[in-house]
């Protein structure tokens, strides 16, 4: 058998090759010079960027464990009118060398360690799109690789020597780069002293990058792992890029994005365009902890107003440009609240603009009329706005800020304490103009709309309230309204119109004009005996109208008309007709101090007529009917006190015909 002596040589030829690296690799620093390779590194990165590139020592070389260089005080500039500006500065670059390569004169490296470095995108660059033309237009490898891959794209189905001829010089060699304790600087050069800067400048850029690019050619996908910190977030990125080179010369590449944070988790996978146009296409999905806190963090246009949004969950297909984003098959929680539909963001003018439409399972009015128009304690003050006059004021820069188009539906709503059912609702502001509209929606065995506008100009703003309830029970209404034992039920109609001037919420009652009338039919008022209360009219001069337990005074109408004017209401005509008698009501009822100056009548009806005198033919000698009874005198009386304790002055009871 000659196993064991072909083990032998095997065993023996391993130990060879490896003695024989190892001696490589001992005698490789001394073969290549630390200037040849301080050279030749500069002249690669210099190759691969299109950046100049200085160093400030020798390089030091490593063996073990790898051979590798380590170079200090590392600086890509790139020339320009103003001189030469520069792009990064690195306090270390660490390459790995390979030792065959050196032993033969040449320099090689597959993966690079860029230790400290400060990339000023202000400087050769100012926006992501300069920054992918930089490197297109740079006379390093990776910039002839993304030209040559632009005329693939241009060229792949026309003139195929000239595609043929781009794709052998698409192909390179890339390896590995790792980013440690990065700092990239947006706004204001860093070159400029602090003076120079303002606030905004200093605060715009991302710290903390520790990150990790692997892409082993320029004709395979790469892969984007790390993170960052970005305004005080640290946040976590993995990018994928199957066609990586294709999407860095303005072509499209299949993407896979992650992004997490504690403000916000972003997955995208799709498609994607990064040039000039930069389409997106697939599908994402997005959480968030503070919608507000996530936009103001990703410094978005704001939509909305300061109400915080709790847990929000969005998961969607995206067709998205720079200038217009559609979300289709939207399924999104907020709040707790469930919706389907479609949403479209358009970003094209000054002011961002949202349309869309949306089914809810539920969903609370309240807090959809606070993100356009924050109420009172939804707003968000820091210490020094916690006066009550800041907090009185109201907030309506939403409404100069965006365009909203919305339509909603919901199989439940509420409105503060109302419940509502089958609701559909629209919210539109354009031009200076608010418009928050239910336009059916069931409660209280009836139905309900609503309509509220504002119309804002460079001056001042005016606000329009429009409601009507049909066929709603009265008594239920009442109780939603905070009225624990409502003294009136029935069923009928209200309606309330008010207009006013809108700058704080103190003063939209006393400064609004308007109108509400209420039509009830066949109904009761609780806790009012007519006898008792005409007896102590016909005895007392004056006494507390209290409510008495276990009983009511049945009612077939009541209508009453009110003009609001100055928050005070003026009865127009108040009339609730019963079996027994009629009581008219007019006067004022101020809101502010929920007083009551009012003046009455109770009318009686005419008593029963006896017996008129015989059917026509009757015999002249027949008996003459009996005389009519006498009327009944009405009883007038006054109405003082306030809404929870009024108080009855009679006046005089009338004389008898």
């Amino acid at each position: 058998m000659h196993w064991p002596r072909l083990a032998r040589i095997v065993i023996a030829f391993a130990i060879f090759c490896a003695a024989g690296a190892a001696t490589l690799l001992a005698i490789a620093p001394f073969i290549v010079s630390t200037d040849a390779i301080r050279i030749r590194v500069a002249q690669e990165i210099s190759a691969w960027t299109g950046y100049s590139v200085s160093l400030q020592e020798a390089p030091r070389l490593k063996v073990f464990p790898v051979l590798s260089a380590s170079l200090k005080g590392v600086t890509l500039s790139k020339m320009s009118v103003h001189g030469e500006l520069p792009f990064m500065r690195a306090d270390q670059i660490e390459v790995e060398l390979s030792p065959f390569d050196a032993l033969m004169g040449h320099i090689s490296f597959t993966e690079t360690h860029i230790i400290r470095p400060r990339f000023n995108l202000n400087g050769p660059v100012v926006s992501f799109n300069e920054l992918l033309d930089a490197l297109a237009n740079s006379n390093g490898r990776l910039g002839t690789a993304i030209r040559a891959q632009r005329e693939l794209i241009v060229n792949g189905d026309g003139n195929q020597s000239a595609a043929g001829q781009a794709a052998e010089r698409v192909s390179q060699p890339f390896g590995r780069v790792v980013v440690r304790d990065g700092t990239i600087f947006f706004g204001a050069s860093e070159d400029k002293d602090a003076g120079e800067k303002d606030a905004a400048d200093r605060n715009e850029e991302i710290t903390g990058i520790n990150l990790t690019l692997d892409w082993p050619l320029t004709t395979s996908a790469a892969t984007l792992k790390g993170k960052a910190v970005w305004r005080g977030e640290e946040t976590q990125i993995d990018i994928t890029a199957a066609q990586a080179l294709q999407l860095l010369a303005g072509g499209m590449s299949d993407l896979t994005a992650n992004l997490n944070s504690s403000l916000l988790s972003l997955t995208f996978q799709g498609k994607g365009n990064i040039s000039k146009d930069q389409i997106f296409e697939g599908n994402v999905s997005a959480r968030t902890s503070s919608l507000n806190t996530a936009l103001r963090w990703l410094n978005l246009p704001a939509i909305m107003g300061n109400h915080e949004f709790g847990n929000v969950n969005l998961a969607s297909n995206i067709n998205a440009t720079r200038r217009r984003i559609k979300f289709a098959d939207v399924n999104m929680t907020a709040d707790g609240s469930q919706a389907k539909g479609v949403l479209e963001l358009m970003l094209e003018n000054a002011q961002p603009a949202l349309t869309g439409t949306l089914a809810f399972e539920r969903l609370d009015l309240r807090k959809l009329f606070s993100v356009f128009v924050p109420l009172p304690e939804d707003r968000a003050l820091s210490p020094n706005e916690r006066g009550e006059a800041m907090q009185d004021e109201i907030d309506m820069s939403v409404i100069d800020r965006a365009e909203v188009d919305l339509r909603l539906s919901a199989q439940n709503a509420s409105a503060g304490p109302i419940s509502l059912t089958d609701l559909a609702a629209t919210v539109q502001i354009r031009g200076g103009r608010a418009i928050f509209d239910i336009g059916d929606a069931k409660a209280f065995t009836g139905t309900l709309q609503t309509n509220v506008q504002i119309v804002r100009d460079l001056k001042s703003a005016n606000g329009e309230l429009r409601f009507t309830a049909s066929d709603i029970d009265s008594a239920a209404f009442l109780r939603a309204l905070g009225v624990k034992q409502p003294f009136i039920s029935g069923k009928g109609n209200i309606s309330l119109f008010m207009k006013g001037p809108v700058h704080r919420w103190s003063t939209l009652l006393t400064n609004a004009v308007g109108n509400v009338r209420v039509e009830l039919r066949n109904g009761q008022m609780q806790g009012f005996n007519l006898q008792d209360f005409l007896a102590r009219a016909q005895s007392e001069r004056f006494f507390a109208l209290t409510r008495k337990d276990n009983v009511s005074l049945a009612f077939t109408r009541l209508d009453l008309k009110a003009n609001l004017v100055d928050g005070v209401a003026t009865l127009e005509s108040a009339r609730l007709e019963t079996p027994e008698a009629t009581l008219n009501l007019a006067g004022i009822v101020p809101f502010v101090d929920r007083s009551l100056a009012l003046s009455g009548e109770v009318i009686f009806p005419s008593p029963r007529q006896a017996e008129s005198q015989d059917a026509p033919g009757q015999p002249d000698n027949m008996a003459a009917p009996a005389m009519p009874a006498p009327v009944k005198p009405s009883l007038n009386f006054f109405v003082g006190g306030s809404w929870d304790r009024p108080f009855i002055s009679p006046a005089t009871i009338g004389n008898e015909p």
